[in-house]
């Protein structure tokens, strides 16, 4: 899987150095992944290919885990904020971040929070001195509403000027090559819109037409599957 990468707060140098070993991992967590494509059910976009974030998701969970990555649980003052993150290893955390674009600053502020405090979490070696987002580029079709990795990158950069993080964060975003005509996706059917349950997958060669923006997140592919 191609992708960008963003650093705040010192996360180059972070993972040049004491962090080298964990990047290292989820870097090749995420290129090693497919592209996940899924019939949208949104009204106005029926049967539409778009990022499928459900089986991304368990992807990078699933093999993140084989370098020893695990859930990290939200310590109790901090349950308003949601249960887990997705992955943590030594002091990195990691977020899939393929949801509402709200949930970026939840990630956030309760990752700063934990940091700010030194508090070191259940399944760590040390307080987060790091936070790895992975979501996706503005060039892929989503569900609406969904966070995507321009749109992040201008807000954290309009909100960072104004703050002090105890916490070093690399945004990631998955993409297609830009200019890509053709590309090779595996394509998931599911029960229901929001179902997990998986009816069929397949890999199957899209074709890919570009269009511009009107929003933060330059061109957009629209992916239509060959017959």
């Amino acid at each position: 899987m191609h992708f960008e990468v963003r650093d705040f707060f010192g996360a180059e140098e972070f993972f040049e150095y004491e962090g080298r070993q964990e990047w290292g991992e989820i870097e090749d967590v995420i290129s090693r992944i497919d592209l996940q494509l899924q019939p949208s059910g949104q009204e106005g976009l029926n049967g539409q290919a778009i990022f499928d974030p459900k089986a991304t998701n368990k992807i990078l969970t699933e093999n993140a885990a084989k370098y020893g990555w695990s859930k990290i649980a939200v310590p109790e003052p901090l349950r308003a904020f949601g249960n887990d993150w997705d992955a943590g290893k030594n002091s990195v955390l990691a977020e899939w971040q393929f949801s509402n674009y709200p949930f970026l600053w939840n990630n956030i502020n309760r990752s700063q929070v934990v940091a700010g405090n030194g508090w070191t979490l259940a399944g760590m070696n040390s307080r987060p001195k790091a936070l790895i987002i992975v979501t996706k580029s503005g060039c892929l079709p989503a569900s609406q509403s969904t966070l995507y990795f321009e749109q992040a990158t201008a807000q954290m950069e309009a909100v960072f000027s104004a703050l002090e993080l105890d916490l070093a964060i690399r945004l990631v975003g998955l993409k297609i090559p830009a200019n890509s005509t053709r590309i090779t996706a595996s394509w998931n059917v599911y029960s229901g819109r929001t179902s997990r349950s998986v009816i069929s997958v397949e890999s199957r060669v899209f074709r890919v037409a570009w269009r511009q923006r009107t929003r933060v997140g330059g061109n957009l592919a629209a992916i239509t599957p060959l017959e």
